[in-house]
């Protein structure tokens, strides 16, 4: 496919816990958590520990454990400043179906409404407008589609329509724009890439584009700028470890593959989301990890058997450079892009074709300029002062 990432995926210190997989992570305004999780290769060891990410400072701290004791594939969600944890299985094997909600202002697991369907593990969620939907998962019986929503006002659970798909495991599910989605994942004897759409008006599901080519269980996924991701995970034999992404147009329903993750393939990748950037960490490939990386949606996949590189002029710049001209359309957007993924600035091309750097420290930035044909050209300059 000739495509690679333009600094997408970016290393950060390594999870402040013991490597693992089957961790469960939320994020709660700046911060990001991630705990619980085993290890069962060698030895076997269940997790109760959970610690604070902050992305500012790039460091782990350790938090109160959780509430409901030693848990690994749990579910997780957060609602305003709450994160909320649970089901999942225990150091005795046993399915739970308890819930518990985390106040990160005192530092404190209380226990809210239990999950009203079978306890299990491996169950997926997604929050529409304050509500979280909750579902499949694995149980004593085996692999489910039952589904709930739980209301942080009420503090209940309330059954809604049973997904459609085939019951299943280890699905990766996000919302956007009032809509839920669920696909991948387990089901039994196989591994799946499918894809459905859960409307809360309609209390419905819509089966929509298959994720890649690939069917895969155990992956993460996430949304940002309002667009899906999906990625990673194994097949069912267990042989393969993958480290492919792929990206979803929700208008179009389309899936794109993007530049693969820069570290090792692996399974059980734990994710959350703090503004414009995902986080992403632990889980396994046979050998227990606990790296940790960001990844920059801007500064995703390049096919640079088409790009559009521009010179970009005066180059080293002090306060402005000039937007070049086209033969066929012109440039109507520019986005400004720091050394590690971070929009600096996003804005509309102004009528004197210039674009200042007044607000930029000295170093190395990368343009990105859309035209009015939605063609992208990228270019990248040096700011110096005198």
């Amino acid at each position: 496919m000739n495509q690679r990432a333009y600094g997408a995926w970016v290393q950060k210190a390594n999870f402040g816990g013991e490597a693992r997989h089957r961790c469960t992570g939320f994020s709660i305004g700046n911060k990001g958590y991630i705990g619980g999780g085993h290890i069962n290769s060698g030895t076997t060891e269940t997790y109760r520990d959970y610690w604070e990410y902050d992305p500012s400072t790039d460091c782990w701290t350790q938090i109160a454990d959780f509430g409901g004791g030693k848990r690994y594939h749990s579910t997780a969600f957060s609602i305003g400043n709450y994160g909320y944890v649970g089901l999942g299985e225990n150091e005795l094997s046993e399915y739970t179906n308890d819930y518990w909600k985390y106040i990160p202002l005192i530092n404190t697991w209380v226990q809210v409404a239990s999950y009203p369907g079978s306890p299990r593990r491996g169950a997926s969620g997604f929050v529409i407008d304050g509500v979280a939907y909750v579902g499949t998962g694995q149980t004593d019986a085996g692999y489910e589609v039952d589904f709930y929503s739980y209301n942080p006002v009420t503090n209940s659970w309330t059954s809604i329509a049973p997904f459609t798909g085939e019951a299943r495991s280890s699905a990766v599910a996000f919302a956007h724009n009032g809509k839920g989605y669920l696909g991948t994942g387990h089901i039994f004897g196989d591994d799946m890439n499918d894809f459905y759409e859960y409307d809360p008006i309609s209390d419905s599901w819509t089966q929509k584009a298959d994720v890649g080519l690939t069917p895969r269980q155990d992956a993460t996924g996430f949304v940002l700028n309002g667009e899906g991701y999906i990625g990673t995970g194994n097949d069912n034999e267990g042989s393969q470890n993958f480290d492919d992404f792929w990206k979803y147009d929700f208008v179009n329903d389309v899936w794109v593959e993007i530049a693969e993750f820069d570290g090792l393939g692996r399974r059980y990748f734990v994710s959350f989301v703090i503004g414009d950037v995902a986080y992403c960490g632990t889980g396994t490939n046979g050998t227990n990890l606990r790296d940790f990386w960001a990844f920059y949606p801007l500064l995703e996949t390049i096919d640079y058997s088409s790009l559009n590189q521009i010179a970009l002029y005066p180059n080293p710049a002090q306060e402005f450079i000039f937007v070049p001209s086209l033969n066929d359309s012109k440039f109507v957007s520019y986005k400004i892009v720091d050394h590690n993924g971070n929009i600096i600035v996003s804005n509309e091309i102004n009528s004197e074709n210039t674009i200042n750097l007044n607000q930029l420290a000295n170093g190395i930035y990368f343009i990105q300029l859309t035209d009015s044909m939605n063609r992208i050209f990228t270019g990248k300059i040096a700011k110096i002062t005198e």
